[in-house]
């Protein structure tokens, strides 16, 4: 009997430590399954975020080749058709841009729009005041479509 008692103890033993094996195989297998899932995710919102940064690199890129080439320009009017004139002022030059505000309003132009452009970022942390851009249009096309 007591080789029964003990056989009976032992199977019941190995029976214990299998489903506790089981049990712990399963936690395992949960745990992973979440990081999996928590690395996926993270994974993704990583690419997002790349080419969110990618996108607007180029925007901001592109937004300083173009504010390089306005400040580059040797005129304060940077463009000027029959229906718009696009003006530059830069710091200083307050008399100047007034004779050119007094030109334009005689020429049929208004003022629409006025954008200030604070800094030209330059890299390494460096910005450059630029001054402002002002919007004119010829009063002929105001209002119409």
């Amino acid at each position: 009997m007591d080789e029964d008692h003990d056989s009976s103890l032992l199977e019941g033993l190995k029976k214990k430590v299998g489903d506790g094996l089981h049990k712990v195989t399963d936690a395992k297998n949960s745990v992973v399954d979440k990081i999996t899932d928590i690395k996926d995710a993270t994974e993704e919102t990583a690419s997002i975020a790349k080419e969110l940064a990618s996108y607007q690199g180029s925007n901001m890129k592109s937004e300083g080749q173009f504010l390089k080439k306005i400040f580059q320009h040797k005129d304060m009017i940077f463009m000027k058709t029959d229906a718009v004139a696009i003006v530059l002022r830069k710091l200083g030059g307050n008399e100047e841009f007034l004779e050119l505000v007094d030109k334009l309003t005689r020429e049929g132009y208004r003022m629409v729009h006025q954008e200030s452009i604070r800094n030209i970022p330059l890299g390494f942390g460096f910005n450059y005041p630029l001054g402002s851009l002002y919007f004119f249009q010829h009063v002929k096309y105001i209002g119409t479509t």
